[in-house]
């Protein structure tokens, strides 16, 4: 599957985990929201064709401004990505530590994903 599909999938998550961010920052309850949002990104990129790879790469270009854009990412915006990046990371690490073990004690590789 294409890259551009997984960016457009990582986008559209980006902007509703800013939406909650924007929540939060008016004082409401958002509980764990953001990382609920990034589990079903990486869901979706999944059914997408992507590998964990694919998924880190993608989060790892959002955390950095465009190459083509002289615009600074405002400093909240960048802190939210890279809080973004660290769920995607934990989740990839959480997913490949369960397959390992499960891989371990059954002999059995089984299929990456969440479901």
């Amino acid at each position: 599957m294409s890259d551009g599909i997984f960016r457009e999938i990582a986008g559209r998550y980006t902007l509703l985990i800013e939406e909650v961010e924007k929540t939060a920052a008016r004082g409401e309850v958002v509980g764990d929201l953001i990382r609920t949002q990034v589990r079903r990104c990486i869901i979706e990129m999944q059914a997408a064709g992507a590998e964990p790879d694919d998924i880190r790469a993608v989060f790892d270009d959002l955390e950095r401004p465009s190459t083509g854009s002289f615009v600074l990412v405002e400093a909240k915006v960048s802190r939210l990505r890279a809080m973004m990046k660290m769920h995607v990371a934990f989740l990839l690490f959480m997913e490949e530590q369960h397959k390992l073990s499960s891989f371990s004690a059954t002999k059995k590789s089984d299929s990456f994903g969440f479901h």
